[in-house]
């Protein structure tokens, strides 16, 4: 007796899932469609494996400076803290490492502000038309309704005789609150005429 033969179990028909996560048939995708999905696809992964390079490379960077600044720092019973230029020996290679804090302001600014309008409106008889102009525009806000924080910051470098001012300046400096810090590296190669040219790797948005 002829023992009955197992039907062959049938291939899955190749798909392709689509934007709106539909699998449709490979067999009906245009040809040029398929190759630009390979082409798309292969790309976008070695941008990732490169991208995901970079950024262990950027750190692997940081932490070789910061090694070396503290190891100088404890020579001398200190720990490292701020900016650094490193050059090689031979003076045709630098890397730069710096540190950029990203502030806000607290309450204490609309008092600092009250404190100012109070200057303004004392001064209003005799004071510089220009300086009442740089301390109006320092408090105007943007599209977005924010404050350039540099505007505020440039008030107090004026050395303004006036307990009013002074006071107010006092309430800038507690205004200012560090909300976050960012690490920079840079790295410079001196060209044939003897200046410093970036290698630009845009680190930043890393």
């Amino acid at each position: 007796m002829d023992t009955p033969k197992t039907p062959k179990a049938k291939k899955p028909i190749p798909t392709r899932v689509d934007a709106n996560g539909q699998s449709i048939p490979v067999s009906i995708i245009r040809p040029e469609i398929l190759k630009q999905d390979s082409i798309v696809t292969k790309t976008i992964n070695r941008a990732i494996k490169l991208h995901d390079r970079i950024v262990a490379d950027k750190n692997q960077f940081f932490e070789d400076v910061e090694l070396y600044l503290q190891q100088v720092a404890e020579k001398n019973g200190l720990d490292w803290k701020g900016n650094a230029v490193l050059n090689s020996f031979d003076g045709k290679y630098r890397v730069e490492i710096r540190f950029k804090e990203r502030i806000q302001f607290g309450i204490e600014l609309q008092l600092a502000k009250q404190k100012i309008d109070e200057c303004i409106k004392a001064w209003s008889a005799d004071s510089n038309v220009n300086l009442r102009a740089i301390i109006s525009e320092a408090f105007q806000v943007d599209k977005k309704g924010e404050i350039a924080k540099y505007r505020i910051l440039r008030l107090r470098r004026y050395n303004i005789k006036d307990q009013t001012w002074k006071e107010a300046m006092e309430l800038i400096d507690q205004a200012i609150q560090v909300v976050a810090t960012k690490q920079y590296i840079n790295f410079y190669e001196r060209d044939e005429s003897g200046q410093f040219r970036q290698i630009v790797l845009n680190f930043p948005s890393l």
